[in-house]
């Protein structure tokens, strides 16, 4: 490999890394915020007598799946971002 095609291997390594980790990061970040908005709703709900008796176990199933969404998509960039990082050079 030339030094050229090495320094643009590198770069788009360092691209990827920089990405990656934003968006594991934001994957955190985004979660919060939606499940936030989602139980300013839940609350209604949970308040009403007619959806109340069900809310919290809608909203526990709700929280649960946002979680693991969100979680996957953090874990799985997180780990993207580990081996851009690993492939770099050591300086």
């Amino acid at each position: 490999m030339t030094e050229k095609q090495q320094a643009n291997r590198d770069w788009w390594l360092g691209v990827g890394h920089m990405v990656s980790h934003g968006l594991a990061e934001g994957a955190i970040k985004a979660q919060r915020v939606h499940l936030s908005i989602a139980d300013e709703t839940f609350n209604i709900l949970a308040r009403n007598p007619v959806t109340g008796p069900v809310s919290e176990q809608v909203r526990s199933v709700h929280h649960g799946v946002s979680r693991l969404c969100y979680g996957t998509v953090s874990l799985v960039s997180d780990g993207l971002a580990r081996l851009s990082q690993q492939a770099l050079p050591k300086d």
